[in-house]
């Protein structure tokens, strides 16, 4: 009996180190969280250019939602993506920002949020309905409608199509 808890007692004592990454997981998870409230820091910046009177709520999930009585943006932690956009090797970022007219979404607005020296600094916003999907290699993977947001076909979901950008001179453009 003695042994069957000596060998529980050894394996639990094993278990958490098998769990932990060799000590880069945790730097890295810290690293993306520091870069991420850099970047959005800056698109905070954006929207307050954006919007007079601008009244700043957080939501319960994360969400950061800056609002007028005209107007409305929304930041949600889930549609910022960090890798490489330009041609230097410092981690950039795209954040997609949720657009309202009233309490209507209107187009969305892409923000292109680059490094230069040890700052994040607004390289351009373009708005666009893309849903970013991810961003890894200087390539933006996106989904992409197929037909205008006055379209009628515009929330067709099989009218969407899944596309290949780079981000060049402020403008995405089609990779193959």
């Amino acid at each position: 009996m003695k042994t069957f808890y000596l060998i529980i007692l050894i394996f639990l004592s094993l278990l958490p180190g098998c769990s932990r990454n060799a000590g880069t997981g945790n730097a890295d998870e810290k690293a993306e969280i520091k870069i991420k409230k850099q970047v959005t820091a800056v698109a905070e910046k954006y929207i307050e250019s954006q919007l007079v009177n601008a009244k700043r709520t957080v939501m319960k999930d994360g969400a950061i939602m800056f609002s007028n009585d005209r107007k409305k943006f929304v930041i949600e932690p889930s549609k910022i993506f960090t890798g490489l956009i330009d041609d230097d090797q410092e981690t950039d970022a795209l954040v997609s920002l949720s657009t309202y007219d009233t309490q209507y979404q209107t187009v969305s607005e892409q923000l292109v949020i680059l490094k230069t020296g040890n700052e994040f600094t607004m390289a351009g916003a373009i708005e666009s309905d893309m849903r970013v999907i991810s961003l890894k290699d200087r390539i933006i993977t996106a989904d992409v409608p197929e037909h205008t947001r006055n379209s009628p076909l515009f929330n067709c979901q099989s009218c969407w199509e899944v596309v290949k950008l780079k981000y060049n001179k402020g403008e995405f453009v089609k990779t193959e």
